[in-house]
């Protein structure tokens, strides 16, 4: 409990200096989210995000402007509305996925390939014990 905020923080922080451009933090968390529910509703990332639909609604749609998300009509429900990564989105969200592991990688560079075979062995077993928790869920 005492190691895992300090660690959220770090990643939080090479994220967050990544968004000098295009989005804000709440934008590319929409952005995020989609990505990993392709064909999310608006209602889902309102709930995802903790805001009301409205201001959900109104950061798709500038994310839609943007070029960033594709809406779409539901083949399933045509009262409701898909989104999807669009390839803009996607750029995005990989540059900043592949620098922020850069940064990360940087900060771990001075352990021992013990130290980092351990965290590695440690990593693992955390993902094993929580793989049924979802943590983007709304």
């Amino acid at each position: 409990m005492q190691v895992l905020p300090g660690a959220m923080d770090a990643m939080r922080l090479a994220m967050r200096a990544q968004l000098n451009g295009p989005l804000t933090v709440p934008q590319f968390r929409c952005l995020n989210f989609v990505e990993r529910h392709p064909g999310s509703s608006v209602s889902a990332v309102a709930g995802f995000l903790g805001v009301t639909l409205a201001t959900a609604s109104a950061m798709v749609d500038r994310l839609v402007k943007a070029g960033y998300l594709r809406a779409q009509g539901s083949q399933a429900d045509r009262r409701c509305t898909e989104l999807h990564v669009c390839a803009n989105g996607q750029a995005v969200l990989h540059r900043m996925h592949r620098q922020t592991c850069a940064d990360l990688a940087g900060a771990l560079q001075s352990r021992s390939p013990q130290e980092l075979q351990t965290l590695m062995d440690g990593l693992q077993v955390l993902q094993a014990a929580f793989a049924h928790v979802q943590s983007d869920q709304p």
